[in-house]
């Protein structure tokens, strides 16, 4: 074979191995689609993962007849608070099983990093009440003369109701809302701390 037949061969060959990579290759409309579809793709993962892992973790209630207990178990916990603890809108709850004064239950809070629940608003409130037995909160006042004070030092709020047959200078968050209580009894408290 001489050399013009070998270039015309090598030229054929090439030739042929270029219009079968062309067959092979999507045209430039498919290309284009194809890489926007990518690019879709690659953005919706990054969402995802980035809702997953920075959504703020709340609890999501069922209403039925269960126990306090029960409820408080099937609230979601996102691993942002201790075990033993629950999340609801950013901030993470102890219900103690164990009976304590006022002063003692205060200090068990401390004892916990945390403070003997303080309640910001009637959302929380609605939505503690609906889980928690007669507990202790972060309210009290010195005298019946005296307004209802929060453990932060300000007025409290929300309105509490007085037992006529019970002198109390302590709250109580009750399944009926806030009442008053007196402070030496041993009640159940509920602990709280923001994330």
């Amino acid at each position: 074979m001489d050399i013009q037949q070998e270039n015309d061969l090598e030229l054929s060959l090439a030739g042929d191995s270029r219009r079968q990579e062309a067959k092979d290759s999507p045209s430039p409309p498919e290309k284009l689609i194809a890489g926007t579809l990518g690019v879709i793709c690659l953005i919706l993962m990054y969402s995802i993962v980035r809702v997953i892992h920075f959504m703020p973790c709340t609890v999501i209630l069922e209403k039925n007849d269960s126990s306090p207990e029960t409820r408080i178990l099937k609230a979601y916990h996102c691993g942002h608070c201790p075990p033993k603890w629950f999340t609801y809108s950013n901030n993470c709850y102890y219900i103690s099983t164990e009976n304590k004064t006022w002063n003692e239950s205060l200090l068990a809070c401390a004892s916990k990093d945390s403070k003997l629940l303080y309640i910001d608003n009637e959302e929380e409130m609605k939505f503690l009440k609906s889980i928690s037995l007669p507990s202790w909160i972060g309210v009290f006042r010195s005298s019946n003369d005296h307004p209802w004070m929060s453990i932060n030092g300000s007025t409290f709020k929300l309105k509490i109701r007085e037992l006529s047959f019970v002198k109390g200078g302590c709250a109580l968050l009750t399944p009926y809302g806030l009442s008053s209580s007196n402070c030496g009894s041993a009640k159940i408290y509920t602990c709280k701390y923001t994330l």
